[in-house]
Formats: C-alpha cells, structure tokens, sequence
C-alpha cells in the first residue's frame, strides 16, 4: 500500500518569513475630490503620486497568486514587493486606475460582490459582466469574492445566510468569468475564525482582512492584513522598522557533526569560551537546575550551555515555565505561548529549531507558530523548539545596536556575561558565553570576528553558564556555590570530545567556601 503524501501545509509558511510585504486596500478611483467624495474614494491624482513612489523605489507590486506561492510555499518574490487591491468593483477602477496600472504593468486585484455587478446609479457605478469578463482575461488582473450583498458584518449574520455569501457569490463569479476564484475579501474586514472555516469550507485559499500589517506577520492565510490607501506611508514605515530593525531575517542550513571542542579567545576586544561541534538537544528540568547537572544527567552529553527564557526570572523560584515556543525532544509536540498579553513584545524574536539533519531561526510570529506542522514546514525532522532574544549576526554580519534596540528591551546593551547559540558558514554548532561583561553589540561584533555566520542572544546574566566535559567555562557567579543561576531549560550537546581539547574538559577541583567573617567596628577616638 502507498501511503500518500501528507497535505501541503496551507497557514502562513516559516519559510516566507525572510520577508515582508504591505497589501494595499484602494476603493473608487476618482477624478478629483469634492464634496460628494468618501473619505475612503482615492484621486487619480493621489494614485500617481502611490504609483510614481513605488517605482522610484523600487518596489515591485506582485498578484494575489504570487503572494500566495510566497505566503504559504516561501516562493521567491522581488525582495521590495507590494501587493494592490481594490475593494466593491467601482468603474472608477477600469476607467482612471486601470490605465495608470498597465502602462506600468503593474498587477492588481479587484473584489468583487455579485449582487452590485452593473449598478449605475449614484455616484460611484459598477462595472459589468461584460467589463469583468475582459478584465479576467487580462494577465494583470485578479479577480476576488466579496459575497453578494456586502454585509456590514458577516460574522453576526445567521450560519445560512454566511454560507449563502460566500458560497453563491463565488459561483456566480466563476459561472460569469469562466475560471476558478481562489481569493477572497470580508466586506469592511470583519472576520472571525468562524467566518474563515466557512471561507476555507466555501473554496477559497486566502482572504484578506483590513487590519494594518505586513502580510506574513498575519494570524493566517484567511486573514492576511491590508492598509487601507490613506495609510500607505504607515505601510512603508513599518516595512521599512522591519526589514532595517534587525528583526528581519531567515536561515535554514545543516547541521554539520563534528567532534566536540572547545577555545578562549579576544575578539574585537571580547572575550568569548566556544565549544564546537556536536549534536545539540535541548532539556527541561522539573524544577530548576545547573547546567552541568543538565550534563550529567543526559547520556553522551559533553557540553552544555543555558537555554531559552524562563517567565519567572527570580533566583529563588524553582517556576520552569518558558517563555516564547518550546519543544524538546522529550515532548510530544511544541508547547505555544499562551501569554497573549506579551506577545507584542516578543513578536519577531528570533526562534530556533533544529532536527537531527538541520536547523532553523525565523522571527516569532505567535499567532501562527503555535504547531508542529508549522515548525515542521520548515524543518522536516523538526526536534527541538526555543525563543531567543536577538539575533546577534545574521550571514557573517554582526547587527547594530539600532537592529537589536528595536525590540524595547532595556537590559540589551547592559554590560553583563551574554550566552549564545550560533552556526559557523558549513553548519557547525557553536555554543559560545562571553566571560566578562559586555552589551549584546559588542558581542555581536566578536561572535561574528570568531567565524560564526549565525548567531542569536540565549538567556544572559546571571543564568549564562557554558559547560565542557565536566568544566564549569563561563559563569554568571550567582554565589561561591552556585557559579550561575540555576535554570529550568538548558541546550547539551552530545558527541565526543575533540582529542586535541579533552583535557579542558576534566572536572573543576572543588574550591572552599570563603566564610564570610564579621567585620569590626572601629572606634571613634
């Protein structure tokens, strides 16, 4: 018997999270503004002026099916892509947008509500079946369902009459244009998860919504964000924080085995412990732990480093609650965020993921990095799953401190010991700590000096602890006792230990508790 493959994966794909892309949201077009104009009702003027932008820009405005190949499949776009879309079927649109559109052959989309088609009274007329029959043919442009009647709000409509809007009004598209209608728009974007299972159940494969934000930080492939026209700079301001904030990147590479090895060295004026090689699993601890307990404890383990951020940041508490995504090897499945109240905050965090054959990092996305199969979209043989802080050096490029700063976290560029995960340009795994305090910039420029090609932040501080064989190398000195601060959640690396090095690696001599004595008093003479 042949098991067929599994279904492809249709929510917004790990893969496309290398970049962003604005949808804009037109209605009419229209000669001039007057006092029978909406607020929403676009001038000719100010389309050219929209047009003229994007193209002394530089940025390329793609269809609806080449967004769709990129959300869902990370199909390559121009790296400056624009989607445009016009909402209700306005005349004003084949009349005055539509030359402006070709003679830059620039693709749009238009949506449409069936139950409007050829209305010519008013100020603002329809266009036909006949005007929408010649558009379908033409290669520039895509035509949208946006039901029959365009309902104020489909989602406080009764179940049948939901259906009756997304169900006749894309058959009778399809009837009229003789060709399938994949893409979809809820009249004034209201939506709800129920409105897109009956969007989904009805034939379509993306709907978009009016909610302000780039395309693949979306909550799901049937309810991509849109701006509307008036809002079009906000919509390149935000591409712009994103794309040059350093939170933007993605990279997916093997993982190279080697055997386990460990170096001191300055760099850039750091200095760094690294440990090579190896194959990382991640560990969690009923409570909390050191690190070089995690080590003990895991069989073939030979060096370890602290991992992802816990939610309870108290030395004392023994909370092993994470923060961000989480799976290791031992869970069945990946653990979500659940925190919604935090999740702006941690929204394009670098997240790391790895199988026994490659690893991962894209920028947290938490309304759709919530299962498996999205993880799994991206690392087939997925394993382990963490939240990062920042990332530290993205394709051999150190980040700036205005790329890290964007996330608002104060204690980014406090000096104090940092730990991080990093892979070097043929996919070894490098655990690295800085053994002196420093800010996350002036780490990021010596992880990048020491070869690695990438790197992201690990919980730092007092938790930083990198461990090799039985050696405690980088500490965040919590207590004499206790070298750093116990933690729930920690990365091991199993292997063995390089020849040339192993010697490092022999246990620490236990060192006395220097006792504290009173301290005297002096007299006063």
């Amino acid at each position: 018997m042949v098991v067929p493959p599994p279904p492809p994966y249709t929510e917004i794909s790990l893969k496309c999270q290398g970049q962003r892309v604005p949808v804009i949201m037109y209605h009419d077009v229209i000669a001039k503004r007057d006092k029978d104009a909406q607020w929403f009702d676009c001038t000719v003027d100010e389309l050219k002026v929209h047009l003229d932008w994007l193209e002394t820009n530089s940025v390329t405005p793609i269809s609806l099916d080449q967004l769709y190949g990129h959300l869902t499949k990370g199909e390559q776009i121009p790296e400056r892509s624009v989607v445009l879309t016009f909402d209700d079927n306005y005349q004003g649109y084949y009349d005055r947008a539509l030359p402006l559109l070709r003679a830059k052959n620039y693709p749009s989309a238009m949506f449409v509500h069936t139950g409007f088609v050829g209305k010519k009274e008013g100020l603002h007329p329809k266009m036909d079946w006949k005007t929408l029959k010649e558009l379908a043919k033409d290669p520039l442009v895509t035509i949208g369902g946006h039901t029959i009647s365009h309902p104020d709000d489909i989602t406080l409509l009764p179940l049948d009459q939901q259906m009756k809007e997304l169900q006749e009004s894309k058959a009778e598209l399809e009837k009229q244009l003789g060709k399938p209608v994949p893409y979809f728009a809820y009249p004034n974007g209201k939506n709800d998860e129920a409105v897109q299972g009956l969007t989904k159940a009805a034939g379509y494969t993306m709907a978009f919504s009016i909610h302000n934000g780039l395309a693949e930080e979306s909550p799901s492939t049937f309810s991509v964000d849109r701006y509307i026209h008036t809002r079009f700079e906000k919509a390149f301001e935000d591409w712009e924080k994103s794309t040059t904030g350093g939170a933007l990147a993605a990279y997916l590479g093997p993982l190279k085995k080697s055997p386990v090895s460990f170096s001191e060295g300055e760099f850039e004026n750091v200095k760094l412990a690294l440990v090579k090689g190896g194959t990382p699993t991640s560990l969690m601890s009923e409570t909390r732990e050191g690190v070089l307990e995690f080590v003990k404890r895991t069989p073939g383990a030979v060096a370890g480093i602290n991992g992802g951020f816990f939610a309870i940041s108290d030395i004392k508490s023994s909370d092993n609650r994470m923060v961000g995504p989480m799976k290791t090897a031992a869970m069945p499945s990946v653990v979500p965020d659940e925190a919604k109240e935090r999740w702006d905050k941690l929204r394009n965090r670098p997240v790391v993921m790895w199988g026994p054959t490659g690893i991962g990092i894209v920028p947290f996305q938490p309304e759709t990095m919530r299962t498996d199969e999205a993880f799994k979209d991206f690392v087939p043989d997925l394993t382990d799953v963490l939240l990062t802080g920042v990332w530290l050096v993205h394709s051999g490029v150190a980040r700036t401190k205005e790329q890290m700063d964007t996330f608002g976290a104060k204690d980014i560029q406090d000096f104090r010991r940092r730990a991080f995960l990093g892979i070097t340009a043929d996919g070894e795994l490098v655990l690295g700590a800085a053994t002196s305090s420093y800010t996350s910039e002036q780490v990021a420029r010596a992880a990048a000096a020491a070869g690695l090609y990438e790197a992201v932040l690990l919980d730092s501080g007092f938790s930083t602890s990198l461990v090799y064989g039985q050696s405690i190398k980088a500490s965040g000195h919590s207590t004499p006792t206790t070298p750093s601060r116990p933690i729930p959640h920690a990365i091991v690396v199993i292997g063995d230990l390089d020849p040339a090095t192993a010697e490092m690696g022999k246990a620490d001599p236990i060192r006395p508790v220097e006792e504290e004595r009173p301290r005297r008093r002096r007299r006063r003479h």
